[in-house]
């Protein structure tokens, strides 16, 4: 006779980038399985299918959801909510004091209270000029083992050819989807510096998982504050 299959408890949150309702469910032994292994390779491409695989799996509506329609924030927000009910509710992180380097201790955070913090200047319509606009889209599951690389011109050039959705001149759309990267990348190698800037300040502007945490350095005396970002920071 056949085992019964086992039944997942099922929970409701909320994606962060569109707000819309969804159910998940903890990760099972066979996915914590997928995960580890991939760690262990290294190999990037293999963290990326694991994680879009399992989180595929976790979430049981709506049914026709699809992790590549997901912001890179969004994606490491629900990781880490299916995480949480699956290894429990709080995880322990060492934080530092900044100020003295000597100086570190382990932290509990609650899990429920670390949230997408988004800033109200934050526009994905971006106007470079009077007839020239860009529509841009959060970057996804490709930035997800890497993260977002915008430290330099070659960098920054890549990320945006990637992000872009649109461009907009008068009354034409031209989409990315009809145009190859090289020919983006093209497009966005003629724009002026000033242009290019503000480009840029969707990323620095865009929703950001982040978690701050507040305490007291007992060998100094002095209250100290240090704000986590990122999935890598809460592991």
């Amino acid at each position: 006779m056949a085992l019964p299959k086992q039944i997942r408890p099922e929970y409701n949150t909320t994606i962060p980038s569109s707000g819309k309702k969804i159910k998940y469910q903890p990760f099972t032994v066979r996915e914590e399985k997928v995960l580890i292994l991939a760690a262990e390779s290294q190999e990037m491409d293999e963290i990326s299918n694991a994680v879009a695989n399992v989180l595929n799996n976790c979430i049981s509506h709506p049914v026709d959801f699809k992790i590549d329609d997901l912001a890179i924030f969004d994606i490491e927000y629900l990781f880490l909510k299916a995480r949480s009910k699956s290894a429990g509710e709080t995880i322990k992180v060492v934080i530092r004091d900044p100020d003295d380097e000597s100086y570190s201790t382990e932290h509990e955070i609650d899990i429920d209270k670390i949230r997408v913090v988004k800033t109200k200047e934050h526009t994905n319509l971006i106007d470079l000029s009077d007839d020239l606009k860009v529509k841009m889209k959060y970057p996804g599951l490709e930035f997800f083992t890497e993260g977002v690389k915008i430290d330099n011109i070659g960098d920054s050039l890549e990320t945006v050819a990637k992000c872009i959705s649109s461009i907009v001149v008068g009354e034409e759309v031209y989409n990315s989807a009809d145009m190859t990267n090289e020919e983006v990348t093209e497009w966005l190698e003629g724009m002026t510096t000033e242009q290019f800037k503000k480009l840029m300040t969707f990323f620095e502007t865009m929703p950001a998982m982040k978690h701050e945490i507040k305490l007291k350095n007992p060998n100094t005396g002095k209250d100290f504050s240090v704000t986590l970002q990122g999935l890598a920071d809460f592991f």
